[in-house]
């Protein structure tokens, strides 16, 4: 078989005329490469109508491979022994899926009760198999652990779609539970659960994140939450892409390790050496008809070429993003280069662009509105999208080049299972390493270079020689109990000793910045920063915050400012390192997703926490940041524009809606509130009412 080029399967002029002899080589090749006969066959299949002749053979052939759901039952002549076979690849309470022969693998193992770690191509189908465990009816609470909260909305519109009138979703720590939930979380979000959650399974999607050495800051706190619900006695199920192992044996964990290249789409790679990297993008796009996205290493360098091909004539407008075009000027910036580029049919799609904004054009590319989507890291975080063709520009993420890992992760969105059989995928200027990473998990392993923040949650027993080691100066100190230490999730302990340490040999002068309730004054929030930045945060900026004045500056101009047009305003006039639009509007965005959001709120609990504790100590009165903290993590919003902003509605939408009518202050009465809403007599554009419909439907 090797000495056939794959190829010829995708031309239909050969098929025609070669076709028998085509089917002859895949029958041939089954018994001894069956990942190659499926890559032929699924190039055969792209072009099924011109071989109707050979159906009875194709449908064997199908069925051979293990591809189930390729297989026409409707048309096709099946026996007795077909039919049972195609029986056995069903999953219980899903009468519409058929499972391929690796998936109802490993769902036989689910269902048997065992533990799984799956590693496998993007195109396998692992997010199917969730769905048709929590379709079997055995689990009445489920947890499923995701890297980014755009994929908690992507994950629950489908489960909604599937499992809403049978299990409640839930989405944020403080929404009430049913009899049956499932729980959708970020592993910070599992975290903060006050209420402990002992489910029957639980998943984690990108399990490869549990590892430092592919992870990033946030992988500790995966391990702690990957710990609790371990220790919780749940069944698991670990889903990500293709590893070369994982450094776990059976001494740490009882489980059934699946690594599978089994792929229903296959990825054609094309390798351009050209140094005109720009000229060679813009000479395969002048090629494409279909929906195409184009890696890139950033948001800045994903602006560049996209306005690159934009002046030299690679348009695909379409009346349908004109409206949306508009809408973004008016409530960004007209001059923000997304703006032009979205009539042209071009979008950007970065991690900090505005969830409910980035849904939308995803949506868009996928539905054909959008025909070039120029992606940076975001692609590899589970990003689902209906591509056809991947064109990668960049071989870095930031400045950082790309491994193996990462190609295949990229490599992988090309195709869609029954959409796009074969994808194509053009590498610019690439020497791929064969190179896949193992993947430890250090809550189990303890490794030596374990940080203190994830061993002070392994249970005592369990800790090793070494990592008892480690925390005796955290048991030797005085000015923290150990129950503040693991409360402030994943924050250096050592950090949080600086700040009581500071605080206790200062108590007069830092019991006047400290205790402050509600609203702090400029020069407390100015002392908050500082102790954030130089303790807590070790002195090193990142994500733009470089500096306790420049954190402080901008949190003030946050509460002064609210609407993101006056920040990005704001920034052009009084930012001497913005010089267009664009980077102002990117550099708000970034402000708002990584330190609104998400960052500053941790550290500012953190905060409250240990002045609480050391001031309670000295019997003096504590402050109390909570209000303030809630009020930064809503961005000195109502709630619901956060809350709504997750499930696609833009913040603007959401406070022009609240200048009538209070859709809320807890997250269920928000939601509850929004499906009940009558979108023709809200004073919202049409446009806007489109969108609006568009979360209430998918509710």
């Amino acid at each position: 078989m090797s000495t056939i080029n794959q190829k010829n399967f995708s031309d239909p002029r050969w098929l025609q005329d070669n076709a028998f002899e085509a089917l002859s080589m895949i029958a041939g090749c089954v018994n001894e490469d069956e990942n190659e006969a499926r890559e032929c066959l699924i190039r055969m299949l792209e072009h099924r109508e011109i071989l109707s002749g050979y159906k009875p053979i194709i449908d064997s052939l199908v069925q051979r491979v293990g591809l189930f759901p390729y297989l026409d039952t409707v048309t096709s002549n099946l026996t007795t022994s077909d039919l049972l076979n195609i029986e056995s690849h069903a999953p219980e309470g899903m009468d519409d899926i058929i499972l391929h022969s690796m998936q109802a693998k490993i769902y036989r193992a689910l269902m048997d009760g065992a533990n799984v770690i799956l590693s496998a191509p993007t195109s396998f189908g692992k997010s199917l198999l969730i769905d048709t465990a929590i379709a079997s009816g055995r689990y009445d609470d489920i947890v499923v652990i995701v890297p980014t909260i755009a994929l908690i909305d992507e994950i629950r519109r489908r489960l909604s779609k599937r499992f809403g009138n049978q299990f409640r979703i839930i989405t944020h720590p403080t929404q009430i539970r049913s009899k049956r939930n499932i729980f959708v979380f970020t592993q910070e979000r599992f975290i903060e659960s006050e209420d402990d959650i002992i489910p029957q399974l639980f998943v984690i999607d990108e399990f490869y994140k549990l590892s430092p050495s592919r992870g990033d800051d946030r992988t500790f706190v995966l391990n702690h939450a990957f710990y609790k619900l371990y220790k919780s006695g749940s069944q698991f199920f670990l889903i990500g892409p293709n590893v070369s192992n994982i450094t776990i044996g059976q001494k740490h964990l009882n489980f059934r390790y699946y690594d599978t290249n089994y792929s229903t789409v296959v990825a054609e790679v094309r390798h351009i050496s050209n140094r005109d990297t720009k000229a060679e993008v813009l000479k395969i796009c002048n090629t494409l008809n279909s929906p195409t996205l184009i890696y890139c290493k950033s948001a800045p360098s994903a602006y560049d070429l996209a306005r690159y091909l934009v002046g030299n004539d690679v348009t695909a407008k379409n009346q349908d993003t004109q409206e949306f075009s508009q809408w973004l000027g008016e409530n960004y910036h007209p001059d923000w280069d997304l703006v032009p580029l979205l009539k042209e049919g071009f979008a950007i799609h970065h991690g900090a662009l505005p969830r409910s904004v980035a849904y939308h054009l995803l949506r868009k590319f996928n539905e054909g509105s959008i025909r070039f989507l120029l992606c940076t890291s975001t692609i590899i975080e589970g990003v689902n999208t209906a591509a056809e063709n991947i064109i990668i520009y960049d071989n870095k993420i930031a400045t950082r080049k790309f491994d193996f890992f990462t190609f295949n992760n990229i490599k992988g969105r090309a195709g869609r299972m029954l959409r796009h059989f074969v994808g194509h995928v053009y590498v610019l200027n690439y020497e791929i390493q064969q190179e896949l990473p193992f993947v430890d998990i250090p809550v189990l392993t303890q490794p030596d270079d374990a940080p203190e923040s994830l061993l002070i949650h392994i249970d005592g027993h369990e800790l090793s020689e070494h990592s008892l080691d480690k925390l005796r100066y955290l048991h030797a100190q005085n000015y923290l109990p150990m129950e503040i230490l693991r409360e402030n999730a994943g924050i250096s302990p050592e950090g949080q000793i600086g700040v009581a340490e500071k605080i206790s040999t200062n108590l007069g002068e830092c019991h006047k910045k400290l205790a402050w309730s509600r609203f702090p004054s400029n020069q407390q929030r100015q002392f908050a920063c500082e102790l954030i930045f130089e303790h807590l945060m070790e002195g090193k900026g990142f994500d733009g915050i470089f500096s306790a004045k420049q954190m402080s500056y901008k949190f003030g101009k946050l509460s002064l400012l609210k609407e993101i047009k006056n920040l990005v305003k704001d920034e052009i006039e009084n930012n001497n390192r913005i010089d267009t639009p664009t980077k102002a509007v990117e550099e708000v965005l970034v402000f708002l997703r990584r330190w609104a959001e998400f960052h500053f709120p941790r550290y500012l609990s953190a905060l409250d926490k240990i002045q609480r504790h050391v001031f309670s100590e000295a019997k003096m009165s504590s402050g109390n940041y909570e209000g303030y903290v809630a009020e930064i993590k809503q961005l000195f919003m109502p709630l619901s524009a956060t809350v709504l902003e997750e499930y696609g509605v833009p913040y603007q939408i959401s406070l022009k809606i609240e200048t009538s009518i209070s859709l809320g202050d807890t997250v269920d009465d928000i939601l509850a509130a929004l499906a009940k809403l009558n979108v023709k007599d809200t004073k919202l554009s049409s446009f806007e009412k489109g969108l609006l419909s568009e979360t209430i439907n998918n509710l």
